[in-house]
């Protein structure tokens, strides 16, 4: 099958070729149309960036409430000694996944909003590299703070997590809910490893949406085919 490409001297109709340097000569011939670029990546890393931002609004709403009953009961106190929460408990895991899900909230917003509102699902912008990267540190980040929060309970010096848990039985739950507190932790420690499998799995996605597209353009660029 012989190839002739398309240039400033041919003219194409719907069905034959027409080179005006010969005399009109026609040949007939056929375009090879590309593939319809796929929409579901786009839309699958637009619905993981949906649930991590509702996943990390919810880490931030349980931590508040968990550090509001910690705040209003750390200071309880029976015969000069506190009976509530050690003095020297470490808040560094808790405020990291705070952290770690406020920062989150904003590029997956974006990112959300760009895949969903986009035009051309063939291409990719500046804006959507760039969260791509910022998403590739996220992930990191909540590694950190998944790895964290696994040492800080096995250290000797208890974390908020570790140390409800530990007593939700004690006869001190009537004066501070450790049981509430354990559970909400509890959740915020696995939505926050959920959280790092669906950054991770968005991050995968955008990478093969690049490869998609890399793989279209040259797909468009297949020239006309001489059919006979």
């Amino acid at each position: 099958m012989a190839v002739l490409s398309s240039g400033p001297d041919l003219k194409y109709t719907s069905a034959t070729l027409v080179d005006r340097r010969d005399s009109g000569v026609t040949i007939p011939l056929r375009f090879i149309s590309p593939p319809p670029f796929p929409v579901w990546p786009r839309l699958l890393v637009a619905a993981l960036n949906i649930f991590v931002l509702l996943a990390c609004i919810t880490i931030m709403a349980i931590l508040a409430h968990s550090l509001h009953n910690y705040s209003g009961t750390k200071d309880i106190r029976f015969g000069g000694t506190t009976i509530s929460w050690p003095t020297n408990l470490n808040l560094y895991p808790t405020y990291l996944f705070l952290a770690t899900s406020a920062t989150s909230v904003a590029p997956s917003l974006l990112a959300a909003f760009l895949n969903v509102r986009r035009r051309k699902f063939h291409s990719c912008s500046t804006m959507e590299k760039a969260l791509a990267f910022v998403s590739g540190v996220l992930v990191l980040i909540w590694i950190a703070a998944d790895v964290t929060q696994g040492v800080s309970e096995r250290s000797p010096k208890a974390d908020i997590l570790s140390w409800a848990c530990r007593r939700r039985d004690s006869p001190t739950n009537v004066l501070v809910s450790y049981a509430s507190v354990c559970d909400e932790q509890q959740a915020v420690k696995y939505l926050a490893v959920v959280i790092t499998i669906a950054e991770s799995g968005a991050l995968v996605v955008s990478i093969l949406v690049w490869h998609l597209v890399k793989r279209w353009s040259g797909l468009v660029k297949e020239p006309w085919r001489i059919t006979a």
